[in-house]
């Protein structure tokens, strides 16, 4: 059944933006996957736009420019590792370890939610997170798919209390996500709440989370070692027009700039509409899924809502699985509802996607 859906929705994509990349001008962003004056338009090098361009040049030269170091390394090391499978072209290397990512992803996921819920919620679950507007960035040549691979294998792990393989795949998340430190939390909640609490199961047991922390203090180590500052991927931040605040200031500037009439772009508008959108399933559907996963969905809700902007926030929500599961428990209610749903998210996909390999800014 996830084959299935896989392969119909990634050939519908890829014939939307195909023909889309034919039809409709593009756009000089000064990107590695967009036109310019000395560079044609290429369908598969503009899979590569904004963000993707920096994992492509990091996976080519390493980091070089302070910038870079908000982009976390496991994701271009990969590449680099698995080139030689692709006749050392990194470029069609990203996007089969992205598409292969991304289809283990959904198989993991798929079984989880059936485990606990049922089949029926399970496949809504699925055919939510396929259709929703920004998923095509998981095929991408971005981290995103990647890290929801490895944050569902984290909660897989979890559900069966093997704490010190979930804690390896959490390590591993946060060297491909600044946000893999909810996975963190999500992983010490869920151990500590998982016996009766006293020192002594503490001191015995606890060496079995530690190693979530590995891969945060791997990549904090190496800027130490080459810049003098363990907390880089934060200072670098700035380059992005990114800076630490608090979530609370952030969303409501963005409310308030709404109901006050303030002219800004519709892309503001969106991510505002998304996040609000998450937090309110989120809240209301509390009961509906495990104390850990609904943390750490809080969470990579909350983190980038930290850093003063909502920029990114449709592609960051992918993260946010147990909305997904909520959303999708609570559609097979309503069957009428859930194909209307799918098919407004599929067509504002379809929409985004387009104007992504085009050369225009989505999240």
């Amino acid at each position: 059944m996830i084959f299935k859906i896989f392969a119909f929705w990634r050939i519908g994509l890829f014939l939307v933006t195909f023909l889309g990349s034919l039809a409709l001008p593009k756009i000089d962003n000064g990107g590695f996957g967009s036109i310019g004056p000395s560079r044609q338009y290429n369908y598969w090098l503009s899979l590569a736009q904004w963000d993707g361009g920096h994992y492509f040049q990091i996976a080519k030269d390493g980091y070089i420019f302070i910038s870079d170091y908000a982009f976390f390394p496991l994701y271009p090391a990969l590449i680099n590792l698995a080139k030689i499978l692709f006749l050392d072209n990194l470029m069609i290397t990203g996007l089969v370890a992205s598409n292969v990512a991304f289809l283990l992803f959904l198989l993991i996921f798929f079984e989880m939610v059936k485990k606990k819920y049922s089949r029926e919620v399970a496949i809504s679950t699925i055919a939510t997170f396929v259709t929703f507007p920004t998923t095509f960035f998981a095929v991408s040549y971005y981290s995103e798919s990647l890290f929801l691979l490895l944050t569902v294998i984290t909660f897989y792990f979890l559900s069966s209390k093997k704490f010190l393989l979930a804690a390896l795949a959490t390590s591993l998340a946060n060297l491909t996500r600044l946000v893999g430190a909810a996975l963190i939390v999500a992983v010490f909640y869920s151990y500590f709440s998982s016996f009766q609490m006293s020192l002594k199961a503490i001191n015995r047991k606890i060496i079995l989370a530690i190693p979530a922390l590995f891969g945060l203090v791997i990549y904090s180590l190496y800027l130490f070692s080459k810049l003098n500052d363990p907390f880089k991927y934060l200072t670098s931040q700035t380059f992005w027009q990114r800076s630490i605040s608090d979530p609370i200031s952030t969303i409501t500037s963005y409310i308030w700039a709404t109901l006050v009439g303030e002219a800004r772009p519709f892309n503001d508008y969106f991510d505002l509409f998304l996040t609000l959108s998450f937090l309110i399933i989120l809240i209301a559907g509390v009961k509906k899924i495990s104390s850990s996963l609904w943390i750490f969905s809080m969470l990579v809700i909350l983190i980038p809502a930290s850093t003063g902007t909502l920029t990114s926030m449709p592609r960051y929500l992918l993260s946010s699985l147990g909305v997904f599961i909520i959303v999708g428990s609570y559609l097979t209610l309503w069957p009428r509802l859930k194909i209307a749903l799918w098919a407004i998210s599929l067509a504002v996909q379809a929409i985004l996607a387009t104007r992504f390999i085009t050369g225009y800014w989505v999240a």
